[in-house]
């Protein structure tokens, strides 16, 4: 994708490129990216639900996440910030969650996410979860924190070191209640719009 190259180009010139794929968003876009390099290439015409959704609700959270607890960090620098790294920021936070979830809305068969696809769901963000772990405690790799500090972990709300463990778990229990929130939504909504559909059908025939 655009976004996580102009990431690489910007990043690289420090040297430390390498850790851009211990973020969730550089992760989450390359799911989004192999997912539908695979419908391509496969030319497959139908989409398994339980994956396209989690795919959706993955790259969701990137954006809703950036957008309500980090946006605004590297604005606040731009003067020290480069326009490519900017740019790139821009795509894979916003851009790209918004054209999934619109390829959702205008390509994807609707009525056909099931009750418990909205659990299913939190397998990727909680494998993520998993990864930041044990990446904290096998490298000794530093990611540059907000306001210059180092740190094991990729973002402030993960880190145990400044935190400790019981906010931290807190924290993953409120993104979890609102991530079970936003599945749990798209679910109902996937359900009316199909029902929808069906009666519009219905009335053509």
């Amino acid at each position: 994708e655009a976004g996580i190259v102009l990431q690489y180009a910007a990043v690289s010139k420090s040297g430390n490129a390498a850790m851009l794929t211990c973020y969730y968003t550089i992760l989450s876009n390359m799911v989004c990216f192999l997912y539908f390099a695979v419908l391509v290439v496969a030319q497959r015409k139908k989409e398994n639900p339980l994956v396209k959704g989690s795919v959706t609700m993955c790259i969701a959270v990137t954006g809703l996440v950036y957008h309500f607890m980090l946006n605004g960090v590297m604005e606040a620098n731009a003067d020290q910030t480069s326009p490519v790294l900017l740019a790139g920021n821009l795509l894979v936070h916003y851009v790209v969650p918004v054209m999934v979830v619109l390829d959702y809305f205008l390509f994807f068969p609707k009525g056909q996410y099931k009750s418990l696809y909205p659990i299913a769901w939190l397998v990727l963000p909680y494998l993520y979860f998993g990864f930041v772990l044990l990446r904290a405690e096998i490298s000794d790799s530093l990611f540059s924190g907000f306001g210059g500090a180092k740190s094991r972990y990729p973002y402030p709300f993960l880190d145990v070191d400044l935190y400790g463990w019981d906010k931290v778990l807190l924290i993953v229990l409120g993104i979890t209640v609102a991530f079970l929130a936003l599945g749990y939504i798209a679910y109902v909504l996937d359900r009316l719009l199909g029902k929808n559909l069906q009666k519009s059908r219905k009335r053509r025939d």
